[in-house]
């Protein structure tokens, strides 16, 4: 499989071709949980929900019981581990949600609930970006939510990949997050000038922003 985008920037597709490490292993983090927290006390059911970024699939294990869940994210090692959980209701896909590919995927879904703690943090330039956004938008069906978090809107990172060792897995390749570009951090500004072209609805307190079509 190869990935396309709309940008001209260098792209590393190395995820494409090796089982790599990233969030499996690791706790859900803080961003993840404040929003899992929220969406629990309003006790879903039947809903379309699609997560980016599955990591250790703890976000799937609450809410694919009573509803559909897609989730997507660029780690292999992600995907074997959404498998071996097996979980009702719970598709998940290999996929860069920067990518043609994904606005692709995006086309045949509508959904209910998007959750993306960071939607700018990992973006390569401002047209990846807007292409994502737009496209996470159109998905959403009347009345649905895009939640994200304050936190993840502040950072950038951008990653690489690095040959650990452990007893465990021997040699192994795992992604490496390092300093991305400072202009991807996402202020309260531009999502509401994304709102207000978008004609989508923009609320926030500290800890998340919700954008509701």
């Amino acid at each position: 499989m190869t990935l396309n985008y709309i940008c001209k920037c260098h792209k590393e597709e190395f995820f494409l071709k090796n089982n790599f490490s990233y969030w499996e292993n690791r706790n859900q983090t803080t961003d993840e949980k404040e929003i899992s927290n929220e969406l629990y006390k309003i006790c879903l059911t039947n809903k379309d929900i699609l997560h980016i970024g599955i990591g250790n699939s703890e976000f799937s294990k609450l809410f694919s019981k009573k509803n559909n869940v897609d989730g997507i994210t660029i780690s292999q090692k992600e995907i074997l581990l959404a498998k071996k959980i097996n979980l009702i209701n719970y598709k998940y896909y290999l996929l860069d949600k920067y990518s043609i590919e994904f606005q692709n995927f995006l086309k045949k879904k509508k959904y209910d609930f998007i959750i993306d703690t960071n939607l700018k943090s990992y973006a390569c330039c401002q047209d990846s970006f807007n292409l994502m956004i737009c496209g996470l938008i159109d998905s959403l069906k009347i009345g649905g939510l895009l939640i994200t978090s304050r936190t993840g809107m502040n950072w950038t990172k951008k990653l690489t990949h690095k040959l650990s060792f452990n007893l465990k897995n021997f040699f192994y390749y795992k992604f490496k997050e390092i300093d991305g570009d400072p202009a991807n951090q996402l202020t309260i500004k531009e999502l509401q000038k994304i709102c207000e072209k978008s004609n989508i609805k923009l609320s926030f307190n500290d800890k998340l922003c919700y954008l509701q079509k």
